[in-house]
């Protein structure tokens, strides 16, 4: 499964990224995870149906002092062959 997440709310600054990150290495997920200039956080999940949709609901909540209004979330249709889960550069 492949999900292209966007994520808003108070994310920028509250260590989302590495949260996230934490959570992919465990759960096993390639993607990666960034900052946009817009204030959002946006990532891509690939892994297996039962993590991803798991990832997504906990980023619904976040770390503990971030504030997630809602989460723009769908199918990733290109391919992504990348067998890690990487922090990029804000764009």
């Amino acid at each position: 499964m492949k999900k292209h997440l966007l994520i808003f709310g108070k994310v920028q600054n509250v260590g989302f990224r590495y949260w996230l990150y934490a959570k992919a290495i465990k759960k096993n997920i390639n993607g990666w995870v960034k900052n946009k200039n817009t204030g959002e956080v946006e990532a891509l999940l690939i892994g297996n149906e039962e993590d991803v949709n798991e990832i997504i609901k906990q980023c619904g909540k976040g770390p503990h002092s971030s504030n997630v209004t809602h989460i723009k979330s769908h199918d990733y249709k290109k391919n992504y062959s990348k067998k890690s889960f990487d922090i990029l550069s804000s764009n």
